[in-house]
């Protein structure tokens, strides 16, 4: 597996045959903040396919120098061969090396495999919130869906 910034060339890919279709504006949004220097889109490519990802909102939370992941996924049928460990590493050493101190994600509620994932790797729970998506599928569709998340943060000082 390789890991890369994403192309514009790879955003077909991103839907996983037809799983994220209806995120396509999402994916195109993450796409053009990536562009814009306010976001990253990390992948983690094998035989041309994107098994894994990593998308970072660098904007949100710059003047605290906090990065924001989110759509931290592996493709379903290769859940546990280590493409979500290795894409975390490289996130967190790329925030490191551009002057992140902190990343935060939110994991859902109930979600506790996610969640001692992120404990794994030194992440820690800090609190709960609730988040509300909003996006239009590829049909015009409006979609609305409120999210109960635990907040996790990791220090990305490497002293600490």
């Amino acid at each position: 597996m390789t890991i890369r910034l994403c192309t514009g060339a790879d955003l077909p890919a991103l839907e996983w045959m037809g799983l994220y279709s209806p995120h396509r504006a999402v994916i195109q949004e993450a796409f053009a903040a990536q562009q814009r220097g306010d976001g990253l889109m990390l992948l983690g490519v094998s035989g041309g396919f994107p098994v894994g990802q990593v998308w970072v909102d660098l904007a949100t939370k710059r003047a605290e120098r906090t990065a924001v992941l989110w759509a931290v996924r592996s493709f379903h049928p290769l859940h546990g061969t280590g493409i979500g460990g290795h894409l975390m590493a490289a996130a967190e050493r790329l925030l490191r090396e551009r002057g992140y101190r902190r990343a935060e994600l939110g994991v859902e509620r109930g979600n506790d495999a996610a969640r001692l994932f992120y404990e794994r790797r030194g992440w820690r729970a800090e609190r709960p919130f609730r988040e509300t998506v909003r996006f239009t599928t590829p049909d015009g569709e409006p979609v609305e869906q409120a999210l109960d998340l635990i907040l996790m943060a990791k220090g990305l000082d490497p002293d600490e």
